[in-house]
């Protein structure tokens, strides 16, 4: 756990300290990011010492089937995380379809933080809002590359140590059986293969995908929040079991981690949140005093950062919505099994072991196990009953949550108890239809992965660019992928999809945005609306507005390349009297 520890307190304190400084007059530079690295660093490295046990601690008890998960863990992590994003004869490829859109905001992310943008930053992709976006693993890769590691190998090796912290605290959370849970969850889609003969992620349409495959190769936040939350978690198991030889953290590591997570992953924040709220209520009366202590201490500083990555808008994301994630016309009943398979059967029969009222040893036994299993229930109803977020698979990262908690009181009640023959036939109906979803997903249909950019022309674009301000916005058209975006500088909007499941109101810039491009009628009032400093049309935008007029051509040109022109919008906000 202390290893862990000091990887994670680094990483948050480094993001906090380059906060700081990017609040200050000397902003977020390579002197500052530096000061920021090595004090968060010496600072971790310190608080851990201080605990007097050693920094690394041998495994008790080394499990046959633990070397097998790590060993499939690692051999995973390995095949997408070293194939993240490379350059192949040219063509800048990323391996994974789940990451077309994913890579290059987070590579937006990086590019325009690293140019030191004035703090809180204006939106990369959305020009006429802050960046309300849980963005601290991305600030610590934008310090990584201004100490000199280029983003992309950057984004490769925070994704490779955060494998192994979360690896980790799997195996401190729940040995094998939890890396198994985390690796290869599924429902019955994956039963498609005797169908098929082939193997595929048959989860990849699902709201239920595969964790591995979707979330955690794509949300980049959750490489910080899944290892931080696990360790929370196992640290206030043991705390609250009054066992001594129970893992536990420091104080100040229980609250480091547990405020600054909004910066990381909101979704994690509100669910550990929430456990603590019903522990509160209804555990033992002896946790309350730590309880509030934690929260007093974590408000302020919780409530700041919540404030930074939402500004306490897009309400109209949350909704009450019984049945919205179920396809219509497809059976409710079918819908969950489908996605879900045997958990959740197993948990309703846990749900009734649970509630029949024993006592002796039994009855000790089951509340460490009510801890974690009621408040997960209400988590994994209240997600199938209330929309969190415009687009139904975000709803998948509080159910992963609900989900591993899930999984933990199954083993835990049941299947750690039961003799090995009788559990095989059980870890089958679990995970063989993850297991298929996940090899398959390993196997992309195009060997050689997925295009997403011109090595000489985002060079070409980043060299051309290079001297404009962070706060300069460019009309571009809007993709996930456009040179322009990728390279750190801000647009009038961003891939639609994105700009819809952050939800952002975009659609009327959208229109004044394509009247302007296609040179229509009012383009110059358009582009004033839209508050665009400079036209850039390069390649996407001959592609896109094949009918413009060009109207905007009579523009001074202030930059040329051969992958595109700029155009100085700056004239045009001055209205015409």
């Amino acid at each position: 756990m202390k290893f862990s520890l000091v990887v994670l307190t680094w990483i948050a304190l480094s993001t906090c300290f380059g906060i700081v400084l990017g609040y200050s007059p000397l902003g977020l530079t390579p002197l500052s990011s530096l000061i920021s690295l090595s004090g968060g660093f010496i600072l971790a490295v310190i608080g851990v010492l201080l605990q007097r046990k050693p920094l690394l601690t041998p495994f008790k008890k080394v499990q046959i089937t633990g070397v097998i998960g790590a060993l499939i863990f690692l051999a995973f992590a390995a095949r997408v995380f070293l194939q993240l994003i490379w350059t192949e004869d040219g063509t800048i490829k990323v391996l994974s379809p789940n990451n077309l859109g994913d890579i290059c905001l987070h590579l937006s992310h990086i590019n325009f933080l690293a140019s030191n943008p004035h703090f809180w930053p204006a939106n990369p992709i959305y020009a006429f809002d802050k960046l309300r976006y849980p963005v601290g693993i991305d600030l610590f890769n934008a310090e990584l590359k201004l100490v000199g590691i280029e983003p992309r190998l950057g984004i490769i090796i925070v994704a490779i140590l955060c494998s192994v912290l979360t690896l980790r605290s799997l195996f401190l959370f729940g040995g094998p059986f939890i890396v198994a849970a985390f690796l290869f969850n599924g429902g019955l889609a994956g039963l498609q293969f005797f169908h098929h003969w082939e193997l595929q992620d048959f989860q990849a349409k699902l709201p239920w995908a595969s964790i591995p495959l979707a979330l955690f190769v794509t949300q980049r936040g959750l490489l910080y929040a899944i290892p931080a939350g696990l360790l929370l978690l196992t640290h206030w198991r043991g705390l609250f079991s009054d066992r001594p030889e129970a893992r536990r953290l420091p104080g100040w590591g229980e609250w480091l981690l547990y405020s600054t997570m909004p910066l990381f992953h909101l979704h994690t924040f509100i669910f550990l949140s929430f456990l603590l709220f019903w522990w509160f209520l209804f555990g033992n009366p002896n946790w309350r005093l730590h309880l509030v202590k934690l929260v007093a201490l974590s408000i302020i500083p919780a409530t700041f950062l919540v404030y930074c990555v939402t500004g306490f808008g897009k309400t109209n994301a949350l909704a009450w919505q019984p049945g919205w994630l179920n396809p219509p016309g497809e059976p409710p009943w079918w819908f969950w099994l489908n996605n879900f398979g045997f958990v959740l059967p197993l948990s309703l029969a846990l749900l009734v072991y649970l509630c029949i009222p024993e006592g002796g040893d039994v009855y000790h036994r089951k509340i460490p196990l009510r801890r974690f299993f009621f408040p997960a229930v209400i988590a994994f109803v209240a997600c199938a009953l209330i929309r969190f977020a415009p687009w139904a698979w975000d709803n998948t990262k509080l159910f992963f949550w609900a989900y591993m908690l899930l999984m933990y009181c199954i083993w835990e009640a049941f299947l750690r108890r039961w003799h090995p023959l009788i559990r095989i036939p059980f870890f089958v109906a679990l995970f063989f239809s993850g297991f298929i979803s996940l090899v398959g997903g390993l196997v992309p249909s195009q060997e050689n992965g997925y295009d997403i950019g011109d090595q000489a022309e985002w060079n070409g674009v980043a060299e051309n660019l290079k001297d404009f301000p962070p706060d300069t916005v460019f009309a571009t058209f809007p993709t996930y992928d456009h040179p322009v975006l990728v390279d750190g500088h801000r647009v009038v909007l961003g891939y639609e999809g994105h700009l819809w499941s952050h939800g952002l109101d975009y659609q009327p810039y959208l229109q004044l945005l394509n009247k302007a491009m296609l040179g229509q009628s009012g383009w110059e009032d358009a582009f004033r609306e839209l508050h665009a400093d400079y036209l850039f049309w390069g390649n996407f935008e001959q592609q896109n507005y094949p009918g413009t007029s060009r109207a905007w051509e009579r523009l001074p040109i202030v930059g040329e390349s051969p992958w595109g022109r700029i155009y100085d919008l700056r004239g045009l906000k001055i209205a015409p009297q």
